[in-house]
């Protein structure tokens, strides 16, 4: 397996991971709006990963493109709710757009990386 497919496994059972922990909280009533943003900018970065990966294989496009897409969008309006960005332009900028929300989280995933988060 290569080590791009194993960074993926990795991350996937990380996004997993942050799943649990969301049940875990929701089910005590603690969850964060912090948390919940971790766990949405990990997820989002992971299907802008697997669209690659399903680009470059031509196998699942479709789909990977739908679940970018979406999880993209979740983190965009979370960060707009909760003015959570944290990279140079903000959610509510309105340069993003459906159109380019991708790079969005592009944007954001670099941001987390700088900050040491990932």
């Amino acid at each position: 397996m290569s080590e791009d497919l194993w960074d993926l496994l990795r991350e996937t059972f990380e996004v997993q991971r942050l799943i649990e922990e969301l049940r875990g909280s929701d089910l005590a009533g603690t969850t964060t709006p912090t948390q919940e943003r971790a766990f949405l900018l990990r997820r989002a970065a992971l299907a802008q990963r697997h669209l690659a990966q399903a680009v470059a294989t031509g196998v699942d496009v479709q789909d990977a493109e739908a679940d970018a897409e979406q999880t993209a969008m979740l983190l965009w309006k979370h960060d707009q709710l909760h003015d959570s960005s944290r990279g140079s332009t903000p959610a509510a900028d309105p340069r993003w757009s459906l159109t380019n929300v991708h790079e969005y989280v592009v944007q954001e995933a670099a941001a987390a990386t700088e900050e040491g988060e990932r």
